[in-house]
């Protein structure tokens, strides 16, 4: 089996007493996609009650993403089978090995991230547990706010270096 490797593998991880930017790794993404009501209802079965749109879900160490109506996307531990699990009752994509995950945290992150995404990160706004389909410097990418100082962006892998370059340059300032 192939060995999944990083697209930052090279990167060192910037940190100061202001502002952290490294890779989460070690995670699995899976798109899970219903085509009616009830394939929604067979998918709710394993997972429980689904989050609706802009607010990510958690549940049995899983986040649980409402990225497009009847289509989510579950991040879990490395080894997590939720795909098995719900195959043959949804259309299931697994996308772990094309998505970088990447963390900004500290006092700074929404200073450094409102220098390379337009949305509005004030906390009244985009608060803990929010997320957004938005884009890093014309690289779509899954914005997640995690708590009021930590966030994790899910970048396309092909983009991942790009999207990283972006926010150390964002963080200098800061470091």
């Amino acid at each position: 089996m192939l060995e999944r490797r990083s697209a930052l593998a090279g990167t060192k991880e910037i940190a100061s007493s202001r502002v952290r930017l490294g890779e989460v790794r070690g995670f699995t993404l899976t798109q899970v996609a219903a085509l009616d009501d009830p394939v929604l209802s067979d998918i709710r079965a394993v997972l429980g009650d689904l989050p609706q749109h802009p607010f990510c879900g958690e549940k049995d160490g899983r986040r649980i993403f409402h990225t497009a109506p009847h289509q989510f996307w579950i991040v879990g531990p490395e080894a997590d089978d939720i795909g098995r699990r719900l195959e043959g009752m949804a259309i299931v994509t697994g996308l772990s090995h094309s998505r970088t995950r990447i963390f900004v945290e500290g006092p700074a992150a929404p200073d450094v991230l409102a220098k390379v995404i337009e949305i509005d990160l004030h906390e009244a706004v985009f608060g803990p547990g929010m997320f957004a389909m938005t884009g890093l410097h014309h690289t779509p990418i899954l914005l997640h706010r995690v708590t009021a100082s930590r966030f994790e962006i899910y970048a396309m892998r092909t983009f991942a270096a790009n999207a990283w370059d972006w926010l150390a340059d964002a963080a200098l300032e800061f470091v």
